[in-house]
């Protein structure tokens, strides 16, 4: 066999990946300084596609209250004329990292709410170390982004209808 058609094979087998979203940059304006870069990523395994599902969302880092969560990968239905932009940690000049959560967009540039998850990712749940081989501080795996518990003593009671 010659050898250019075993490349094109192996070129057809390596691009073959699952669907995305269509993609937009995050807004500089989006991003905000963080004390502390995320983690290295989770490895995910993929699971089956669904049938009502048209785009793969990968996991991602979302920082909540000093604390790294990993959110799982998920397959969704993209909205109509929606864009979504990946997280993003970049560093300014200086070496200050800044950092931005996966968002989605409608048409005109609006935030949305996130797609309902039609299955998730598996990920481990073992720990994330740093360069030195030290476990590092990291939230558990989730499938929703982590907000913020409030004590019920500092609850507001519900307004009677």
């Amino acid at each position: 066999m010659p050898r250019w058609p075993r490349l094109l094979v192996l070129s057809l087998a390596c691009c073959g990946g699952v669907p995305h979203p269509p993609y937009a940059p995050q807004a500089t304006t989006a991003l905000t300084p963080i004390d502390l870069a995320p983690p290295p990523g989770r490895i995910e395994m993929i699971p089956p596609r669904p049938p009502a599902a048209d785009a793969w969302v990968d996991g991602e880092w979302v920082l909540r209250h000093g604390r790294w969560y990993w959110l799982l990968g998920r397959w969704v239905t993209v909205p109509a004329g929606a864009t979504y932009s990946p997280w993003v940690v970049v560093r300014a000049s200086d070496g200050t990292p800044f950092y931005s959560p996966g968002t989605w967009h409608d048409a005109t540039g609006a935030v949305l709410s996130p797609p309902t998850a039609l299955a998730f990712a598996t990920a481990s749940g073992e720990a994330v170390v740093d360069p030195q081989g030290d476990a590092e501080d990291t939230g558990r795996n989730v499938k929703a982004v982590p907000t913020k518990r409030v004590p019920p003593s500092e609850q507001t009671p519900a307004e009677p209808p």
